[in-house]
């Protein structure tokens, strides 16, 4: 047993201390089981923390985090899956498992850890992705670990305050900026979302307001806009705002439905009544308009109007009965029209001149007749009865009766065969008598009870078989399968045939009458239908028409001309008559009022748009004379600058319609594009003599570096001025970056030649000295240790010591002046040679190469 724990490994060791060292020392690759072991159940929480800290086991992590008892251990656990997910850990999750992992996790401080520390950008940005808490994001823009990140999480932040604070703190301009446009973003959204609130309140006050309100001409265009207005800010409505509205627009449609049912009634009352008078009307005018070619050539036209108003007399009825006044005068009218036309069918087709001399007398002498019966009336008075002799006149006379009227139109009813008429006074007079003793009438009817037998019996041999056949007819009629229009037209033939039928026998006629009239009642119900789907139809056309009136004037009293939007005003303008008429057929009497008051709208809104259209002309107009004024400008380039902000006005003026537009935009482009195509031409001159100047000038600077490159001495003044003089003469401005800057350079080192030509040419005469001085024996000693000091180069070793002491003399003349230029002073020193001392090789020698070293040029000097 000793021996085993001799070689027992130390994480099984009793002391919990050795345990965990132990477990800090295990490689979680090959030792993964004894950490997940040690981590899991292990007694020590401390041992269970360290395990937990060298895992590489997701699932066991989480385990630890979820049931583990110990704080430690779950924050050790904790912070082992974050490193495991930043990808800090060498053998962790590959990539794609990582930013799968991330994006499923919904652990915050995990997500921020991985997005602040992770070493990899990708995993960086799925944490970003996941991470929805305002704070966590701020702390990411303002500390992340990359630019791109700290943006990206800046641009998914939303919470003002933290804004405010990220744009007073970020660390990038780029951050910053986004942070205070985000708040100037919420800011505006914000403003914008409380006035949709505002004027969602409004419209819905407005609505619940129009709902209580006594239903008025306007009321229909007023919920119409009321209910876009409401529809345009629902949006964002909440449930109980949404039930009002609904309500009061439900409320509102209800009104309107109720006076619409309200006015078709009333219009139906209306039109009814209109179309009794019209027909009543028409047949007054018709007859005061009567001539005799009227009878001769158009007796057809004559009897179809008369049973046309009498149709339309018919129809009215239906919805508006007219009072007995009405009724009364309109039968009369239509009984002597019928009696007329009976009259004037018999004088055609009768040729017997007792006959027509009968008709002639029953003919009325306030209407024109027919030509047939031209010249009669005469002949019918002179062969009326003689005048009864004055006695009896004053029998008469002297027993008048109040019933004088009643025989007066009897007889003369009698006397025109008009027998339905006339049996209709005879009953009425014989009901007088039922009722009182009148002599005198019951004399008056004895006299004339012979003439009424003969028209009775006349006409019932006559005209009784007709209505028999004419009832077979109408009831063969009724059973027909014909069109409402032509059945119609059929049923009034029948009708204009039994009326051109006198009555004769009371009670058998009645009984006919009653047989044809039920028959033509059931033959023109179908008839009926069509005639009321007409009228109908007729009736709402015209109420449509009325709403769209109302709708039009609500439009024109409600609109503010000063900023209307014209090009809306003119598609009103251009769609209103075309809605108008769509909504056809209506009654031309009916709808008389409501067109001129439909013109007089569209005339006032005509009006409007030609006001707006002539100043907004004015405006374009002026702008074309601007632009022609800028055509003839000098300077191109100012003209176009000016054209671009004519052109922003331009594109502001008022509307106009497109074929007034068309005109002034044609001859406004004309002028833009001769104005841009000035300045294209110009700048294209301009570019081509800068091109030229660039090549010439690349021609000169080539031609300047290739001079430059010669050695001074064999430079010339002359020259060298010429150069120069062609760089001055070329324009800086003119010529690109690079030779702007060969330009400069060149300017510059022509200036310094020049500058140096005349010391070259002195040194060049001082060495030319040197090398002419004679031969001999000289003391030039100090001479050349005097140059050679100058120019920098090495003395021989025996005049070293000279070389020092001539320094030393020197000194105190170099400290109390700048001195001058070693080579002005060695020239200086070899000019004041006598030209004539000789001179020893070897100091020659010394002398000319010090001289060497000094020569004026690039580089030296």
């Amino acid at each position: 047993m000793a021996l085993r724990n001799l070689f027992k490994p130390r994480w099984r060791h009793r002391d919990a201390a050795v345990r965990a060292d132990a477990a800090a020392g295990l490689d979680p690759h090959r030792d993964g089981d004894t950490l997940t072991a040690l981590a899991e159940r292990d007694d020590s929480p401390r041992v269970r923390a360290v395990a937990a800290a060298a895992l590489l086991d997701l699932a066991v992590l989480d385990r630890l985090i979820r049931d583990d008892g110990d704080a430690d251990v779950r924050e050790a656990a904790s912070q082992r899956i974050m490193a495991l997910l930043a990808g800090e850990v060498s053998g962790g999750p590959d990539p794609a498992t990582r930013q799968r992992l991330i994006a499923h996790t919904d652990n915050p401080r995990v997500l921020q850890h991985v997005a602040r520390h992770s070493p990899d950008p990708d995993s960086r940005r799925a944490a970003l992705a996941a991470i929805n808490d305002a704070q966590g994001l701020y702390e990411l823009a303002l500390h992340g670990q990359d630019a791109a990140l700290r943006l990206a999480a800046a641009e998914r932040l939303d919470d003002d305050a933290l804004l405010r604070q990220l744009g007073r703190d970020g660390r990038d301009k780029k951050v910053v900026r986004l942070a205070r446009e985000r708040i100037k973003d919420h800011q505006k959204a914000a403003a914008e979302h409380q006035q949709r609130d505002q004027e969602r309140d409004q419209a819905l006050a407005a609505l619940e307001q129009l709902a209580q309100r006594a239903n008025d001409p306007l009321f229909d265009a007023r919920l119409g806009q009321l209910e876009q207005r409401w529809r345009a800010v629902a949006e964002d409505a909440s449930a109980d705002q949404r039930a009002r509205a609904e309500r009061a627009l439900a409320q509102g449609h209800e009104q309107i439905e109720a006076r619409h049912r309200e006015q078709r009634a009333v219009a139906v009352h209306d039109a009814a009544v209109a179309e009794r008078q019209a027909a009543l009307d028409t047949l007054r005018a018709l007859l005061s308009d009567l001539t005799t070619d009227t009878w001769d050539q158009q007796l057809g036209e004559l009897r179809s109007a008369v049973a046309t108003q009498e149709r339309r007399w018919q129809a009215a009825a239906e919805d508006a009965p007219g009072d007995d006044d009405q009724e009364l005068a309109f039968r009369s009218q239509l009984d002597e029209w019928r009696r007329l036309i009976s009259l004037a069918e018999a004088a055609r087709e009768q040729e017997e001149p007792e006959q027509r001399l009968e008709l002639a007398r029953q003919w009325p002498a306030r209407v024109a007749p027919p030509s047939t019966l031209l010249g009669l009336s005469e002949a019918a008075e002179e062969a009326a009865p003689e005048t009864p002799p004055p006695a009896r006149r004053g029998a008469d006379k002297a027993a008048p009766s109040r019933h004088r009227g009643l025989v007066v139109s009897l007889r003369r009813e009698l006397e025109r065969g008009n027998l339905k008429h006339a049996n209709r006074l005879w009953l009425k007079a014989e009901a007088v008598l039922a009722e009182e003793s009148d002599p005198w009438l019951a004399r008056q009817l004895e006299r004339h009870s012979a003439r009424r037998e003969e028209l009775r019996d006349w006409h019932a041999f006559a005209a009784q078989p007709k209505k028999e056949e004419l009832c077979q007819r109408m009831e063969t009629l009724a059973d027909a399968d014909m069109d409402p229009e032509e059945r119609a037209s059929a049923i009034q033939a029948l009708h204009d045939e039994w009326r051109s039928l006198m009555s004769c026998d009371q009670d058998q006629d009645q009984a006919l009458w009653d047989r044809f009239k039920a028959a033509s009642d059931r033959a023109y119900e179908p008839c009926r239908a069509h005639f009321r789907e007409l009228d109908a139809q007729r009736s709402e056309n015209l109420e449509k028409r009325r709403a769209l009136c109302a709708q039009l004037a609500e439009f024109v009293a409600g609109e503010n001309w000063e900023k209307a939007d014209w090009e809306s005003v003119w598609e009103i303008r251009r769609r209103a008559p075309r809605e108008w008429q769509s909504h056809a057929p209506v009654r031309f009497t009916d709808a008389r009022d409501l067109q001129k008051r439909f013109s007089a709208l569209l005339t006032e809104i005509d009006e409007r748009l030609d006001q707006a259209w002539q100043q907004a002309e004015s405006q374009r107009q002026a702008m074309i004379e601007e632009a022609r004024a800028l055509t003839e400008q000098q300077d191109v380039h100012a003209a176009a600058r000016q054209a671009r902000e004519l052109q922003t006005r331009w594109r502001a003026a008022s509307w106009l319609p497109p074929a007034r537009h068309r005109n002034y935009q044609k001859t406004f482009r004309g002028l833009m594009d001769a104005l841009f195509g000035a300045r294209q031409a110009a700048s294209q001159a301009r570019d081509e003599q800068r091109r030229e100047q660039r090549e010439k000038a690349s021609a000169i600077l080539a031609e300047c570096e290739q001079w430059l490159e010669r050695p001074l001495g064999e430079q010339d003044d002359g020259d060298l001025a010429a150069r120069a003089a062609a760089l001055d003469e070329l324009v800086p401005a003119a010529l690109d970056k690079g030779q702007q800057r060969r330009h400069q350079q060149l300017r510059e080192r022509l200036r310094q030649w020049r500058a140096e030509l005349p010391r070259w040419r002195r040194w060049r005469n001082a060495r030319q000295r040197l090398a002419d001085a004679p031969d001999g024996d000289g003391d030039d000693g100090t001479l050349a240790v005097a140059l050679e000091a100058l120019a920098g180069v090495e003395s021989p070793q025996q005049a070293r010591q000279e070389r020092l002491a001539w320094q030393l003399e020197q000194l105190p003349r170099a400290m109390k002046s700048a001195g001058q230029a070693p080579l002005d002073e060695a020239l200086k020193l070899v000019e004041e040679r006598p030209e004539t001392a000789p001179l020893e090789a070897d100091t020659r020698q010394r002398l000319l190469a010090a001289l060497d070293a000094l020569e004026p040029g690039e580089g030296r000097g």
